[in-house]
């Protein structure tokens, strides 16, 4: 036997896909990622807008005006939401103007009826324009 050192074999290249792996992932990711993006936008942010007036008429239509401080912000936060045109948005400030009183006092007395009043038309130009 004779004892005589032996080379080592050199290295085989291994090739290395692990960078075109990570891009192709990461491309089907986004692209999935926007179409789901997509669907769910259309569906909740677009179908809504239509179902969102309807939503919002309702809430306003049945505010309980027991409370006045209340009733006065829920109808200027929804009456604020569904005036979308000149003449509702001329009509809401009338009614906000009347609304105003309720707002900032501690103690305050039963709802009156020129606010009613205005209320009743408000209600009804935004049921006429759905």
């Amino acid at each position: 036997m004779e004892n005589t050192l032996r080379d080592i074999k050199p290295l085989i290249p291994v090739s290395d896909y692990s960078w075109l792996l990570l891009i192709a992932t990461l491309l089907l990711g986004g692209l999935l990622g926007y179409y789901l993006f997509k669907r769910v936008y259309a569906k909740v942010v677009v179908g809504c807008k239509v179902n969102c007036q309807k939503y919002y008429f309702h809430k306003f239509s049945t505010i309980d005006w027991s409370n006045p401080k209340e009733a006065a912000y829920l109808a200027t936060r929804y009456g604020l939401v569904l005036a979308k045109d000149r003449r509702r948005k001329e009509l809401f400030l009338q009614l906000r103007e009347n609304l105003e009183q309720y707002k900032y006092k501690r103690d305050i007395e039963s709802v009156d009826e020129t606010t009613i009043n205005y209320y009743n038309l408000y209600k009804q130009v935004c049921d006429e324009s759905l």
